[in-house]
């Protein structure tokens, strides 16, 4: 079976995307019959063979069209022809048109043609669907709306086969986690601001920026090839047709989090401002330090949002220069009280603890667009983007820790604390410049250049560990880093570049053409890292709600404790945690494109790649340990690509997609730094290798209507040399990274649209009620084994199992409901989501695997226009407000809850006004 996919793989791949044709789509209405609609028009584009007709509500589409200007004639029988001339048509945007048609002459006036982008409306996103080679899933502005979704994250997992897992920071695509997928802005590549993570988190990317989302899960030669689940792609918002000038503002709360004392950790803000990131301390005899052991009480916990956005054209002689600039502030409340616990395969204990956890999230955003359009199709543009984003938390937790008391039979045992405050601020700076330019009718060049910096923070993150004694709390002895403060400082900048050119090999309708193309990108990582430990050579009082009574300069010069870093308190004291990663990727691609008759069309291509990655490391873990602090990968890779496209009918499509693609080690995944948390330990392995991966999709697509489709797409995986995170034989439990056996996922998704009521009256008010569905089975399953290339032992429970974070069943449903009449549009939507049981983490060392609990959850929104400026918007989120459960089976076959929690409901009301 390998064999048959390289070899096909080797021979056939795909890479010309609808981007290169428009659509001309619309609605033709009698006039004559108070514009009611007109069904078995004839539409046809003069000088070519292209054409449809109108269904029952008149509604056409035209697939396909080649970028230029054209006269379109619409005809019915004892109809006067309508002429409609100077139709645009630009690549990747759908021209829409709106006319009327009477038996006697006809006024132009009543014929509307706009000229809308990608994913601008529903009907556009499912024509471009229909219209494209790829296999996209996407979810358009509109919808995103529509859904309540507010921002990249949330949009993703609306999509078929995506999922978010709690306690996991990005998405999981077909089982796929974070190393599988890519993530992009405007199809250049974007750098992550997490150590822990290969891709951005999507929850910087608010839906004020999103014109629309493509999750691409079949590979093409015009990406980069490490993805194995999908790359996500994010097109940035710009300005449409008309000038546009809008403020909003919102406000909400958290049902759980607005009764509760809210507290955050000193020295944080609600702006999110950080005076202090960086250690003050230089000498380890002198107490420094800037922010309290004890957290502040803050304000009511209301939730607050403030949007801008503004927008305008500029003729500059023959040419349009277009301004577009989006702003937002938003910040968000939310409280937990739960249960974490540790529990051996016998039942017992090392860690059984409840907890409260108060979080203030807080982002701000400014987004711009310059876009100098030369003709009709050529333009240059430039994107830049500011993320600000900001999380502060305090966690508080109560019982027992072995790692504070080790005797679970003592009942003081239960009475241990440990205390958390982390802020981690995160900041991101993108700057892109994008151009197209048709050099003439046969060859375009398409040009892309990035330079990107992420900053990602955590200042003063602090621990206390305290024991009882039976009256008294005190200071843990003997471990230094039960109390602590950290410091970390991550700064990632990241140089992009894409080259495409393409050459027609003909000026005939039919596609014939040739593209060859390039990328570059550069990746340079800096981390550096301080953590302070407080030893006690004895266990010392300490006043819980007063702990800066104890952690003092007085208690230092007493000898009460002394301060050491990681590196101990000698003449190294002060050298820092570091690691720096350098990466570069040259690439280069070619494609061939042919339509070999009206029904099929196929891509061949292939892409080569060459990687030098170099990490290096100066950590707080034994370098002798690795025998080296260098860890060096160069590869070189060829990526084959297929992807066959027939349309059986007008309305009946099937696609075929193959491709061979890999993995890569991620630098924090080599360099062996050790990561402390309350719930685990990780670090690095300089051995691993990179993963082979294997990829086939067949889909099949239905467009009963312009707005209706039915969708179902099957799908295999294969993953050589799987990367797994997993727990190593060592003390302390601590978790680190392997290669394991191979990974085989399969699986079937469904995807359907429909409307279910659609009125339109002879005042042009519309009633539609529609529905959205979409489900996927998967199947995964993969090889524990301990490979002998690294140096760690592995203790796997299973010789084989599913994949981490790889839901069975995912199901995502909407059902809208929209009136439109004059000085009225008003939307309610009502949006289900669920996924079954799924595995958070692989059982190690006869303990089973933790399992995360299928939940489902629902939303409830409202959106309301009146008139041309006032909009108001209601939402309910997280109405059934399940709890969140991580359990694991016992030896005795019972399961026991290992964390739980509820998030609350969120109410949110909005008022937006556009000028």
């Amino acid at each position: 079976m390998r064999l048959f996919l390289f070899l096909l793989m080797m021979s056939w791949s795909w890479m010309v995307t609808a981007q290169e044709v428009g659509i001309i789509a619309g609605k033709i209405t009698d006039k004559d019959a108070n514009d009611e609609p007109l069904p078995f028009a004839t539409v046809l584009i003069q000088g070519t063979q292209k054409g449809s007709n109108t269904d029952f509500d008149g509604l056409f589409r035209i697939d396909g069209v080649t970028p230029g200007t054209y006269t379109v004639e619409v005809r019915f029988v004892g109809y006067e022809t309508l002429e409609l001339k100077n139709i645009v048509v630009t690549a990747g945007k759908v021209t829409e048109i709106t006319a009327s048609m009477s038996a006697g002459s006809t006024n132009l006036e009543d014929v509307v043609v706009t000229a809308k982008t990608e994913k601008d409306s529903d009907i556009a996103m499912i024509m471009l669907q229909r219209e494209s080679l790829q296999m996209l899933q996407s979810i358009g502005a509109k919808e995103l709306s529509r859904k309540g979704v507010s921002n990249a994250e949330g949009a993703v997992t609306k999509v078929t086969g995506v999922s978010k897992q709690q306690g996991a920071k990005n998405v999981f695509v077909r089982g796929l986690g974070d190393r599988y997928n890519s993530t992009s802005l405007n199809n250049l590549p974007l750098p992550s601001e997490d150590p822990e993570y290969k891709n951005i988190a999507l929850s910087f990317f608010t839906s004020d920026i999103i014109n629309s989302i493509d999750v691409n899960k079949a590979f093409g030669a015009n990406l980069y090839g490490d993805v194995a689940g999908a790359n996500i792609n994010i097109t940035s918002k710009e300005l449409g047709n008309e000038d546009i000038f809008q403020i909003g503002v919102s406000s909400g709360i958290n049902t759980q989090t607005i009764s509760e004392d809210f507290y955050s950790a000193s020295g944080t803000s609600k702006f999110g401002t950080v005076d202090n990131p960086t250690s003050p301390i230089t000498d380890l005899n002198k107490y420094d330090f800037k922010n309290s052991f004890e957290p502040t009480k803050a304000g009511t916990p209301i939730n607050f949002g403030l949007s801008l956005n503004a927008g305008k054209k500029f003729q500059l002689g023959a040419n349009a220069l277009s301004t577009f600039l989006v702003a937002s502030h938003s910040s968000d409340f939310t409280y937990q009280n739960g249960v974490t616990r540790d529990i051996t395969p016998e039942g017992g204990r090392s860690k059984d603890l409840t907890f409260d956890k108060y979080e203030y999230h807080v982002s701000q955003v400014l987004m711009g667009n310059l876009k100098y359009e030369i003709g009709e199709n050529n333009f240059v543009s430039y994107n830049g983007t500011y993320i600000h984003d900001n999380n502060q938390s305090v966690g508080n937790f109560n019982g027992f820790h072995a790692s504070i008391y080790d005797d679970a039979s003592n009942p003081i045992a239960e009475k241990s604390f440990i205390r958390r405050q982390q802020e981690n601020n995160n900041r991101l700076y993108v700057n892109q410049l994008l151009s197209y330019i048709e050099l003439n009718k046969n060859i375009s060049l398409d040009l892309g250049a990035s330079y990107n910096v992420v900053q990602g923070n955590e200042p003063d993150r602090r621990t206390n560990s305290y024991a009882f004694d039976g009256i008294n709390y005190e200071t843990v002895s003997g471990s230094a880093a039960a109390n602590h403060r950290f410091y970390s400082e991550l700064e990632e900048k990241d140089y992009a570049a894409r080259a495409l050119l393409t050459v027609k090999m003909n000026s005939e309708e039919s596609l014939n053409q040739f593209q060859f193309g390039g990328n570059y990108r550069n990746t340079k990582r800096d981390f550096s890292a301080m953590q302070f430990n407080f030893n006690f050579d004895a266990p010392t009082d300490v006043d819980r709600d007063n702990p800066d009574g104890l952690f003092n300069q007085q208690s230092l010069d007493n000898g009460v404790f002394n301060i050491l870093t990681a590196n101990g308190n000698g003449v190294d004291a002060f050298v820092p945690i570091t690691y720096n990663g350098d990466r570069r990727i040259y690439a280069g691609l070619v494609n061939y494109a042919r339509e070999f008759n009206s029904a099929l069309l196929l891509n061949f291509g292939l892409r080569y790649e060459q990687i030098e990655q170099d990490v290096i490391w100066d950590t707080n873990l034994d370098r002798n340990t690795f025998n080296n602090n260098i860890n060096t990968v160069s590869e070189s890779y060829v990526l084959p690509s297929v992807n066959v496209k027939y349309d059986i009918t007008d309305d009946k499509v099937v696609r075929l997609a193959g491709s061979k693609t890999y993995t890569l080690p991620q630098f924090k995944e080599v360099a062996p730094f050790l990561y402390e948390d309350v719930n685990f330990s990780s670090f690095g392995n300089p051995f691993l290798r990179p993963s082979n991966n294997y990829n086939l999709d067949l889909k099949y697509d239905w467009y009963f209507t312009n707005t209706e489709l039915v969708s179902v797409t099957g799908f295999y995986k294969r993953v050589e040399d799987a990367l797994n995170r997993v727990q190593v034989n060592s003390a302390a439990n601590e978790l680190s990274y392997v290669n394991t056996g191979n990974a085989n996922v399969a699986g079937v998704e469904l995807e359907l649209k429909k409307s279910l009521i659609q009125q339109y009256g002879d005042d042009n008010s519309m009633k539609l009620l529609n529905f959205g569905l979409n489900v996927s089975y998967l199947y995964s399953n993969q090889k524990l084994v301990d490979v002998p290339t690294d140096a760690l032992t592995v203790r796997f429970t299973n010789a084989e199992d599913k994949l981490e974070g790889a839901s069975p069943l995912l199901i995502n449903a909407d059902l809208t409901y929209q009136i439109e009449r004059e000085g009225l549009d008003f939307t309610t939507s009502v949006v289900m989501n669920y996924f079954s049981d799924r595995i958070f983490s692989l059982g190690t060392a006869g303990s089973q695997n933790i399992m995360e609990k299928g939940v489902p959850t629902l939303d409830f929104i409202t959106r309301t226009k009146l008139g041309q400026h006032l909009g108001l918007n209601l939402s309910l989120k997280n109405l059934l407000n399940p709890a969140f459960k991580l359990t694991k089976e016992l030896n005795n076959g019972s399961d026991t809850i290992i964390n739980s929690y509820k998030r609350g409901m969120n109410v949110s009301f909005g008022i937006n006004y556009t000028f």
